[in-house]
């Protein structure tokens, strides 16, 4: 009788032991996990950080708009994964709406100025609203008045997110900086969060 109770009493000992270590193995698990977030937060931040110091080390006094666009595409395209990218200004005498620089479809192309009170698609939406618009969805976008190019209308290739910054007068707007991504719901609140400060870094230098 000793023996077996012994014995039984091993063997819970032992799946004890077990227990503990399936506990222990899954708080390690979760500490791991934590730890590699933490450090691709870091980096994530590391990045942001470069990238607004080099906004701020590349702008220079003297730029024209179509060259301090030009600064600010090399910077954040690829840091930032974006599909589309421009620069647009605002003529409020002549209600005119045109663009210092516009990348699309992996080049930069000439986009035509168009009235601002007539057409103001989603760049005139955020300039007349004077804060920033982040659009989702293209099923966003179209609610959201959006006027699709000629590129994207002969490609199909339309992208799915769209974010515009305007800078300059809250009430009159200079201009507006629009980030494009395909990917639906692309920028975080953090990742706008870079992206307003670079607006905001690029219109100090924008005459």
């Amino acid at each position: 009788m000793g023996w077996f109770s012994r014995n039984d009493a091993h063997e819970k000992e032992v799946l004890n032991l077990l227990a503990t270590a399936g506990r222990l193995n899954q708080e390690n698990e979760r500490i791991k996990g934590e730890i590699a977030d933490f450090q691709d937060l870091v980096r994530h931040q590391d990045q942001d950080l470069l990238l607004l110091l080099g906004a701020a080390q590349s702008f220079r006094p003297g730029m024209s708009p179509p060259e301090l666009a030009a600064v600010l595409l090399d910077l954040c395209f690829r840091p930032l994964d974006l599909a589309s990218f421009y620069v647009a200004l605002v003529d409020w005498r002549a209600d005119e709406l045109r663009f210092a620089l516009y990348h699309e479809g992996g080049r930069t192309r000439n986009h035509p100025s168009r009235r601002l009170s007539s057409q103001p698609g989603l760049t005139g939406r955020a300039i007349s609203g004077g804060v920033p618009l982040y659009v989702r969805t293209p099923e966003e976008a179209v609610e959201y008045g959006a006027i699709l190019t000629e590129a994207e209308k002969g490609s199909g290739l339309i992208p799915s997110s769209w974010y515009g910054v305007p800078f300059g007068d809250r009430a009159k707007p200079k201009g507006l900086v629009s980030f494009q991504s395909f990917h639906r719901d692309a920028f975080s609140e953090s990742r706008r969060r870079v992206m307003d400060a670079l607006v905001a870094i690029f219109a100090l230098a924008c005459p």
